[in-house]
Formats: structure tokens, sequence, C-alpha cells
């Protein structure tokens, strides 16, 4: 029945996420966020477990059809059933219900430009980030072989950096929980995924073995899907813009190196890949391009020498999955609902970069 409410009434769903899932979320994540692990992937593990147990008794009642074993069998299929239901539960009112509430951009933006940007306007917003970005490169912490290194809280920083976002857009305001590593970082390596949200432990998980740059962004990102904002590219979008509320600089860069790849493959591909047009604009510093990346050489070696199974096979169930999800939940789209990021900055800057001088990150730093 919420189900089926959700898919037909925006209102109720708007009604939810303001008044209810706060409340429910909050409570939940409270409790899961006690525990040091991730709750989400001790769920998975144990999910995994009682399944093959399961399979295990239905296989010996069929081999003995002794009383014991249909009792056994029974007995599991009962919890098998309830604990398929919880599942269900939880990822209702954690997940499908805020896939059709209002947009972020129907909620926060004023005016939404309906007929499109200019190649011109597009590049300009690409320039912007990359300005920004190169400026920065040169400012960051390295290590003796140029990796970069974060010295601060990243998990601190990056709630405060949420909860200031949260003056500007009240649905991102209260509690939250600390973000947590994942155990199985390497394997989710191999998919290419940089963080989880699991709405059946209310938690925001992020990949440690990833390049220290991502992780910033990452964890903002995930945190906003906490907060009810559910649509990857207005969580992508959230993550940006907390890294960009927050003083410290590294936040800064990763929240620019999160968006640089959407941006830049859009900008390409309105330029025809046109190597003069291109020329025309600032080019990515070499540091940048160094810094741009998922994985460092020797992470993706560590990962490859203890993968179980191929990279790509894991990458390439893992986006099926994923875009089975989000086709489940009414975004057709798919996997390309992540690029929508570049409409949403192209909407947020509109009326702030385009027809004016670049703005430099001290520009920016003495403007707000």
């Amino acid at each position: 029945m919420l189900n089926v409410a959700a898919w037909q009434s925006s209102n109720f769903c708007n009604f939810y996420v303001k008044n209810i899932f706060p409340v429910l979320g909050s409570a939940y994540s409270r409790v899961t966020s006690v525990f040091p692990f991730s709750v989400g992937e001790g769920m998975i593990v144990l999910g995994a477990l009682f399944l093959l147990l399961f399979m295990a008794s239905g296989a010996l009642f069929a081999a003995l059809r002794k009383q014991w074993t249909i009792r056994l069998f029974r007995r599991l299929g009962g919890v098998f059933c309830w604990a398929f239901l919880a599942l269900f539960w939880l990822l209702t009112c954690n997940c499908f219900i805020q896939y059709h509430a209002s947009e972020f951009e129907e909620k926060y933006m004023e005016q939404v430009r309906a007929e499109g940007y200019t190649r011109e306007e597009l590049g300009m917003l690409r320039d912007y980030i990359v300005v920004n970005l190169n400026e920065l490169a040169g400012r960051m912490p390295r290590d003796e072989n140029g990796y970069l290194i974060y010295e601060g809280d990243m998990h601190q920083t990056a709630i405060a950096a949420m909860q200031r976002l949260g003056e500007r857009y009240d649905q991102l305001q209260g509690f939250y929980p600390q973000p947590k590593e994942m155990y199985f970082s390497n394997l989710i390596s191999q998919t290419y995924m940089m963080g989880y949200y699991f709405p059946f432990s209310m938690e925001a998980n992020y990949n440690k073995t990833m390049y220290v740059v991502n992780k910033p962004s990452t964890i903002c990102h995930e945190l906003a899907h906490l907060k009810g904002f559910i649509q990857e590219d207005e969580a992508s979008l959230i993550g940006y813009l907390a890294c960009m509320a927050s003083e410290d600089d590294f936040f800064r860069y990763s929240g620019y190196m999160g968006v640089l790849t959407y941006v830049e493959n859009e900008f390409q591909a309105s330029v025809n890949k046109n190597t003069a047009e291109y020329g025309k604009h600032p080019a990515i510093s070499e540091q940048v391009y160094r810094d741009c990346v998922f994985l460092t050489k020797e992470s993706w070696q560590e990962v490859e020498a203890k993968a179980v199974v191929s990279t790509q096979t894991a990458k390439t169930v893992s986006r099926a999955a994923t875009t089975a999800s989000l086709k489940l939940n009414g975004v057709e789209e798919g996997m390309k609902a992540y690029e929508g990021v570049v409409k949403l900055l192209l909407d947020y800057y509109d009326g702030v970069l385009y027809g004016n001088v670049l703005m430099t990150v001290d520009a920016q730093a003495e403007e707000s």
C-alpha cells in the first residue's frame, strides 16, 4: 500500500520525507551507529549464510524425508519469509518512497531553465571547475611519492560540512551518523563503486581502498541519501555543495574532482572532440590528471592479487544490479542517472557564472 501510494502521489512522498522519515531514519541510524563496523555489510553476510542454510535444509528434507527435516525446513522457511518481509519494509520506508518525492530543483531552485544550456555556458562551468582544481592542486599535502594525504578528521569534517549546508537546505538538517569504511572494500573496488547507502541499516558506507581524494565527496554523497535525497545525481550535487561549503581546501578539491569527469565528458561531447575548439579553454594540469584516479596503481595491484572473481565479472554484475534497482524505482535512464549532476550544476550556477569572469578559489573565499 505504501509503495502504491508512493507511485501515485508525490505529495504523499513529500509529506513522508519531511515529517516521518527524519524521525524514523534518525532513530534507526542512531542505533546502527553504535557499532564501529558496517552493520549493512554484516546483514548481507548473515543473509547469505542463512540462505545457504535454508537451501541446505531443503536439500536435506528432499533427500531424507524425515519428520525432523520437515520441521527444520518449515521453521527456517518461516524465518526466511519474516526476514524478507522486514527487508522489504525497510527498503520501502528508507528508499523506495523517496524515489517519488519532489526533486531537489523543485524544492530549492527558484528558476530552472527549461530550454537547456548552450555549449558556451557548459564551457564556462567546465572552465570554472578546471581553474579551481589547477589552483588547489598545488596546495594539497602529499607524501614522498606525490600521493595525496589527508591529515584531519575526515568524518567529522564531512558531518560539519553537511550540517553547514543544512543551514541553506532544511532537509539536510539534523543528526548524522558516523560514516563507515567498508570491510570488503577490495571487492567493492572491483565493481568501481565508491560508496553505498544501505537503506536496511541506515548507514553511509564508503570504499576505504579508493584514492583518498575521492573520499570527502563520496562520504557527503552517501550522507545526502540518509536525508532522503535518494536520486544519484541529486546526492552528487549535494556532495559537491557540501565540499564547497567546507572551509577545508582538501574537501573543496575533492568536491571539484568528484564532478570533473562528468562535466569534462559532456563538454568534450559538445565540441565533438574538436581539438582547436577544446584548446581555447584552460587545460587540466598534469597534477590534476594524476590525482583524478579511482585507485592508485599500488592499490589496484593489491586488489587484483586478492581477487576471488575477475574484476570484469564483478563490474558487470554490479552495473546490472544497480541498473535494475534504479529502473525498478522509476529511474529509466539507469546508470546514466549519475551523469545528471551536470544538468543540476548548470542550473545551480545559472546567473552566477555565466557572463562573468571566472571566479578563482581566493575570489570565491572572499565572496563567501
